[in-house]
């Protein structure tokens, strides 16, 4: 009886340090995260976006129930947008619009065809 005992522990404590649980929506719940950009401008943004989106700060706050905020700063001039967002499997959609995820130091990369996003948490 010892033995199979020991034998269960062993295999259970195998199974569950392989499992890997991703990222899930408490990674973003009632978070916020200073934005960078990394943008493709051969892939669909003009120069005038891309100079707009060097001169800003944005950060993202998610709310529960997949609702949040997006406050872009540019200079003396500040704009608030809601979004739409839900983390499905190792991607996250903000405005059905998917990202793949990884996980940094204090933050994340998301990846989509264009652009590079780096979310670093706030404090």
């Amino acid at each position: 009886m010892n033995y199979w005992s020991i034998r269960t522990g062993i295999l259970c404590l195998g199974l569950l340090s392989s499992c890997k649980t991703g990222t899930r929506d408490i990674d973003f719940v009632s978070k916020q995260f200073a934005a960078t950009y990394n943008i493709d401008s051969t892939k669909g943004i003009d120069s005038t976006n891309l100079a707009n989106l060097m001169g800003s700060r944005a950060v993202y706050s998610f709310g529960k129930d997949g609702k949040g905020m997006n406050h872009l700063q540019m200079g003396m001039v500040s704009r608030d947008t809601p979004f739409t967002w839900r983390v499905q499997q190792d991607s996250l959609y903000i405005d059905k619009k998917g990202y793949s995820i990884e996980k940094i130091d204090k933050g994340f990369t998301l990846r989509s065809d264009s652009a590079k996003i780096f979310l670093s948490q706030q404090p």
